[in-house]
């Protein structure tokens, strides 16, 4: 496809003067084209929302059933015996390994938002019986205090919050895809985003434009999406993510062992370095939707497109600058000097009087 052609063709797919106004373009610039990330882009999401509903399933069906039958193979009987056996405690300890791993990962769906809903998802159960526990104390002391959660716990919690989590994490994923904008006009590319009280707009110019960066995962190039980031001078495009362990963060864990700290402020100095613990992580950023087009459809297209507008941009200049066409200068204007009065001359008559008289 020759560049005319592609220009003209990823023009045709979009509503141009729309496209404008959505990214406030200027009067000069042409859009070309406009996209969102697709569904499948945040498939890791997805599935961190399914493996939160699974991990509330499986403690439920345990703890509800009647065990398994005897045709069971040796793993399936162990793991049932062990989630039966360590309870709640089990649960929490199931859902921080989920938590921690998926921190660790430093992939898409490794954010704060997403830790701290996990956190919150993995201590819920525990809610209830920390609130028992202080019913019953105060209890102990005349207290007519029943607690703060109206409900006591049951198995069949396990199985309501697991659907309501996986409801409200799966809700808050598909808005989130839906709030990233990309254009494409012939003098810069958009980048925009609109979730929940956060607004956010990139504009870089094409002329700014380093290099460009194309990565599609395997199932990527199978459903048909990629993201593209773009690298400026300015080390737009470039993130480093280091948050991981180091010989200093082993060495203060190592060293607050032997002090006088208690055991219980050592265990959650050690869970808290632990949870925040991420491999580390240094290249073009692919991670971020704000600061890259992510998961975008046809990313292959989109590559060609900027770099035929980049190529026109680059004609352009060596054209103007083959016919030695230029933006005349505005020479300041000379400012007249005002005209001298010459002095009357004197007549020869009265030179002629004087010298008499002499």
């Amino acid at each position: 496809m020759s560049g005319e052609s592609l220009l003209s063709g990823m023009k045709a797919k979009i509503d141009a003067e729309k496209v404008q106004q959505k990214f406030d373009m200027t009067s000069y610039e042409t859009a070309y084209y406009a996209c969102r990330p697709t569904f499948f882009a945040f498939l890791a999401k997805y599935l961190l929302c399914f493996t939160v509903l699974v991990v509330h399933l499986l403690f439920w069906w345990v703890n509800t059933s009647n065990g398994l039958n005897d045709d069971a193979n040796g793993f399936a009987k162990f793991a049932f015996w062990l989630v039966d056996f360590l309870g709640m405690t089990g649960f929490v300890f199931f859902m921080l390994i989920v938590t921690w791993v998926n921190r660790f990962m430093n992939w898409s769906s490794s954010g704060g938002w997403y830790t701290v809903s996990l956190l919150i998802v993995t201590f819920t159960p525990a809610l209830f019986v920390l609130d028992d526990i202080v019913a019953t104390i105060l209890g102990w002391f005349g207290s007519e205090f029943d607690g703060v959660i109206p409900f006591n716990w049951d198995e069949s919690w396990y199985l309501l919050l697991g659907v309501a989590y996986f409801v409200f994490l799966t809700t808050l994923t598909i808005w989130y895809s839906r709030s990233f904008y990309y254009g494409v006009s012939d003098k810069a590319v958009y980048l925009k985003k609109d979730f929940m009280l956060n607004h956010t707009m990139h504009k870089i110019d094409m002329v700014d434009i380093d290099n460009m960066k194309l990565s599609q995962p395997w199932y990527g190039r199978i459903l048909g999406f990629g993201t593209l980031n773009m690298l400026t001078g300015s080390g737009f495009g470039v993130r480093e993510r280091t948050v991981s362990m180091s010989a200093g963060g082993v060495a203060d864990i190592a060293a607050s062992a032997t002090d006088d700290t208690g055991f219980i402020k050592k265990i959650l100095k050690s869970f808290f370095f632990i949870i925040k613990l991420q491999r580390t992580r240094e290249e073009m950023n692919t991670s971020e939707p704000e600061d890259c087009m992510f998961g975008i459809r046809n990313p292959s297209e989109v590559y060609k497109l900027i770099n035929e507008l980049k190529e026109a941009i680059r004609n352009q200049s060596t054209t103007a600058q083959g016919t030695g066409q230029h933006v005349p200068s505005q020479e300041p204007v000379p400012v007249q000097a005002a005209p001298v009065e010459e002095a009357p001359a004197e007549t020869l008559d009265g030179l002629d009087t004087d010298m008499n008289l002499e």
